[in-house]
Order: C-alpha cells, then sequence, then structure tokens
C-alpha cells in the first residue's frame, strides 16, 4: 500500500465495520444518524478549531509521509475524518450496549468514577499551566465531568447516561490504544506499556511535543490521550442523548 494512504486507510479501517453493522436487523444504528450526526458536529466545533491551533503552534503535527496531501484550514483531511470515524465508532458500540446488556453492572462506581477524573483533571490543568496540552485538555474535561456529575446526581436520566458512558468507555480503551498506537508510532508494540522513553519514538503519523504533555507514552500513545479521548467520547455522546430526546427517538430501543 502506498504509505501516502496510511492515514486514510486507519481512519476507514476504524469506521468500516461500524458503519456495515449500522443497517444491522438488531440494533438497525441507521435510525439514529439524525441525532449522532448533530452530535459530532457539535463535538467538532471543538475540537477542530483546537486541533488547528495546536497544529499551528507546534504543539503536534502530521507526517507528510503517511498522507494524502489535502489539507483542510491547516490540518490534514485525513484528521478531519478522524473526528467522524472514532466517535462514530464509539457511539455505535455505546448504543449496541445499551441493546444487548440493557442492564449493566457497576453503576454504583459511575457518579464516583466521574467525581475522581474532575479531580484529576482539575489537579494536572492547575499543576501544568505552561504546558498546553495537559492544560486545555484537563480543563476542559474538568468543566465537563463536574457538569456531568452534578446532572447525574440530581437527575436520573443523566446518571443512566454517565453509568452506560462508563460502561462503554472501558472495553473501547482497547481499540483506541491501537489506533492511537498505530497513529503514534506504526510498530507501537515495540515499546514498552508503559513508556518514557518518548524521544526513541519513530515513524509517528501523527507526532507530539513533548514540552507540552505529561512525556509518559502507553507504547507509542500519550498518556494524555486518554482523557482526550474521553472527552471526545462523552461529549459526543452527550449531545447524542440530548438530541435524540429533542427528536423523540428512544436511543437503546428495539427497532
Amino acid at each position: 500500500m502506498n504509505p501516502n494512504y496510511l492515514y486514510l486507510a486507519v481512519d476507514i479501517a476504524v469506521i468500516a465495520l461500524p458503519l456495515a453493522l449500522s443497517f444491522d436487523r438488531k440494533v438497525r444504528f441507521v435510525r439514529f444518524w439524525p441525532a449522532l450526526l448533530p452530535a459530532i458536529a457539535l463535538m467538532m466545533a471543538v475540537f477542530i478549531p483546537w486541533d488547528i491551533a495546536f497544529t499551528e503552534r507546534g504543539i503536534w503535527g502530521f507526517n507528510d509521509a503517511y498522507l494524502s496531501g489535502i489539507w483542510i484550514a491547516g490540518i490534514p483531511l485525513e484528521e478531519w475524518m478522524f473526528f467522524i470515524c472514532i466517535p462514530y465508532a464509539c457511539v455505535f458500540t455505546y448504543e449496541s450496549l445499551k441493546h444487548y446488556i440493557p442492564h449493566p453492572p457497576g453503576g454504583a462506581f459511575a457518579i464516583p468514577a466521574t467525581v475522581l477524573l474532575a479531580t484529576l483533571t482539575v489537579s494536572l490543568a492547575f499543576s501544568n499551566m505552561d504546558r498546553a496540552y495537559i492544560f486545555v485538555n484537563c480543563g476542559i474535561t474538568a468543566m465537563l465531568t463536574l457538569g456531568l456529575a452534578l446532572a447525574a446526581a440530581q437527575n436520573h436520566e443523566a446518571r443512566r447516561w454517565n453509568h452506560r458512558l462508563w460502561f462503554a468507555y472501558l472495553p473501547l480503551l482497547v481499540p483506541f490504544i491501537l489506533t492511537n498506537g498505530v497513529l503514534t508510532g506504526l510498530t507501537f508494540w515495540e515499546y514498552p506499556l508503559f513508556n518514557t522513553e518518548v524521544n526513541q519514538i519513530a515513524d509517528q503519523i501523527v507526532w507530539y511535543n513533548n514540552d507540552h504533555n505529561l512525556q509518559m507514552r502507553i507504547f507509542s500513545m500519550p498518556v494524555d490521550d486518554l482523557i482526550y479521548g474521553f472527552l471526545m467520547i462523552a461529549m459526543t455522546v452527550i449531545g447524542y442523548e440530548i438530541i435524540a430526546k429533542k427528536m423523540g427517538l428512544a436511543t437503546g430501543s428495539a427497532p
């Protein structure tokens, strides 16, 4: 395969199976597209300007050797697709789990987990104000998780969304780490699981300026991306549920 299409291939690999299964009779995820697509657009309204600004400032960037060469507003086409393919696959998983596991375990731990993440991100944001990726990533996540924890403590529906979000996020960590591993180091499995030798990583489709992150990797993926991924998924899921409710779409229901 032409290496110039490698990032594009990763995007397609992420969305291919969820997209194909969206028409499956058991879940028929396609019926929720009217809620999902605007939810993804709202998430992108936050993440795309953030991505453009960080690319311009060299906080992260892209290896031309693995890109098609099409750039839009300062970031590659493949990066735009990333913010469509990843959330699509994640919300598809979230909705499928609602259908197949209607009463998931672990509900008692969901609000404490959100409070713990809010506390962690507040602490990281204030202790790393000179590191742009940590500060912005954790600052936005802290605001979202604090709001979600307060809403979940007072509202049954928000509590259910919060529980379902964690129930989907934890299994999604595996494909998320694999995908980000390929993007941040093609042979990511050759690096230690907890990797502090960040300057030794080679063959990156997406590279990071390590002065702006925690300088710790899971294989080749910055550990900061775990929070970034949660934020992206949470923002999309919350938007999806709110829009679906306004449209009268009963998520988790039988086709």
